[in-house]
């Protein structure tokens, strides 16, 4: 069959922007610009549906797909993705996230789709969560593995982990990492100066940054309170958040709390994040939970000096000096790793420098999106 006659659908639980949808949004784009016909499907409203409609993807909504786990909602999901695969007849189902891993994979499975590659960012089961449910992510990877034909990690601690817990599709699984295409970010990002303006920021104080969506995995109300004391203690130093999300309110009342007003600015959702990082002179990712995150990738890929809880890919992407690694949760650690880059302006370069070689070397969108696209190769 002609590559140009090829059908792609990617299916992800949810359209609000994030790493995944960021992912497969872009992976689409050079899919259509390779020549082959692509579809794109989440469950409810979000930023992935309006970017699809702007860049002309084609985008369907799945009315019946929820984030949470239910029996009798996940078996009108499974319903309604068979019948997308009915309707547009891909020959390759892209599945992303937690819930299409199992849901997405038994819809293509039924209906015979001849490649099924599942991308996971980070094991669901990994998470902060009861046993119970984690032991039911767990199976419901396990038990779903024999559906897919490839599975895709991040890193290759999760692919390790992954065939150490018998996760094993008919095929292979391998390890694809992010990456960056450093001439478009360069292109686009403003200044330090530019940026802050952009902001609303303080030319002269030294500015922590995070973006990150208000989820609990992204850990943003410790995150505060553990800093609380060196913001009381140093009123050159100030905290800006870029996102937004559920996790709002309790950010806010952290914010009040700790009587953090003056020092913590929450600046909403941006559409061009990645352009307004040069704004911060140290970067911070607190999370609890992540795969490979884009956050973090970004931010050394505008030369931050980067502190990054030691979860997920983060201490495998800060290697070679890249930035510093504190375990999660651990307030001392984060506390002296702040104090570290606060008063060394020289070290905060070095490691900035060591975050974009790192990017430069390891992690290019090129090698992304060939390695992605190069697995549909074995379409039968």
């Amino acid at each position: 069959m002609p590559i140009a006659k090829r059908r792609i659908l990617f299916l992800i639980t949810t359209a609000d922007w994030g790493g995944a949808q960021h992912f497969i949004f872009i992976a689409a784009k050079e899919a259509r610009k390779r020549g082959y016909e692509v579809m794109l499907a989440a469950g409810e409203a979000g930023e992935l549906e309006a970017r699809c409609r702007e860049a002309r993807l084609y985008f369907r909504r799945l009315k019946t797909v929820k984030r949470s786990i239910s029996p009798l909602a996940d078996l009108a999901a499974l319903h309604e993705i068979r019948l997308l695969i009915r309707d547009f007849k891909p020959d390759v189902v892209h599945l992303n996230s937690s819930k299409m891993s199992v849901v997405g994979s038994m819809a293509a499975y039924l209906e015979k789709v001849p490649l099924t590659i599942y991308r996971i960012g980070g094991w669901a089961f990994l998470e902060k969560l009861g046993w119970l449910k984690r032991l039911i992510y767990l199976k419901s990877e396990q038990w779903s593995a024999s559906k897919k034909d490839i599975i895709v990690t991040v890193h290759p601690a999760d692919e390790a982990l992954a065939k150490k817990l018998h996760i094993t599709p008919r095929q292979k699984i391998i390890t694809i990492p992010n990456g960056i295409d450093l001439i478009n970010f360069d292109r686009v990002s403003l200044s330090k100066n530019d940026a802050r303006q952009a902001l609303g920021l303080d030319e002269n104080k030294i500015i922590i940054g995070t973006t990150a969506n208000f989820y609990p995995a992204k850990n943003l109300p410790w995150y505060l309170e553990a800093l609380a004391p060196l913001l009381r203690a140093d009123t050159n130093l100030e905290v800006v958040i870029i996102g937004d999300g559920p996790e709002r309110g309790n950010i806010v009342d952290i914010i009040k709390k700790f009587g953090l007003e003056k020092s913590v600015r929450l600046v909403g959702r941006r559409d061009n994040a990645g352009a307004l990082l040069k704004a911060f002179d140290i970067f911070c990712l607190p999370s609890s939970k992540e795969g490979m995150p884009w956050a973090l990738l970004e931010a050394m890929a505008a030369s931050l000096p980067c502190v990054a809880t030691d979860i997920g890919a983060c201490r495998w992407m800060l290697e070679n000096g890249a930035g510093l690694v504190i375990p999660p949760n651990d307030v001392q650690a984060l506390t002296e790793a702040m104090k570290t880059l606060i008063s060394n302006s020289e070290l905060r370069q070095k490691f900035g420098q060591a975050a974009r070689l790192e990017v430069q070397n390891r992690f290019k969108l090129e090698n992304t999106l060939n390695k992605t696209l190069g697995l549909l190769g074995t379409t039968v």
